[in-house]
């Protein structure tokens, strides 16, 4: 919902163009709860087609966040985040979040899949 895009550099598309957005509310499987859950975040783009490096957090209600970093490709493709950390409850959590966009690119689908601490 909440989404500022920021022309940097060359006017148009271009390197260091910028995407900034939340806090954005996050639904359950079915898209119809509000879990509470907020999502914000950058992406910066790093070349002409705008791939960019992204920078996400979670903020989970009982004030628990997951932190994500990775590449979002541009042009409505899926594309994968790594955790590199958390707070609360996800303290030293690690693990994968893949984000799939709609076609119109108005709704993100996130999987988030936390691996087990070693030697669990």
């Amino acid at each position: 919902d909440l989404v500022t895009e920021i022309d940097l550099g060359e006017p148009g598309v271009s390197v260091g163009d910028m995407l900034v957005w939340g806090p954005n509310a996050l639904f359950d499987e079915a898209d119809v709860n509000d879990t509470g859950a907020t999502t914000q975040g950058t992406c910066i783009a790093f070349n002409a087609n705008s791939d960019c490096l992204a920078a996400e957090t979670i903020l989970f209600p009982d004030g628990s966040t997951l932190e994500f970093q990775g590449i979002e490709r541009a042009g409505g493709e899926p594309s994968a985040r790594t955790i590199v950390g958390g707070s609360g409850r996800y303290l030293g959590a690690a693990g994968t979040m893949s984000a799939s966009p709609s076609a119109d690119l108005t709704l993100w689908t996130k999987t988030i899949e936390i691996a087990p601490p070693p030697g669990q």
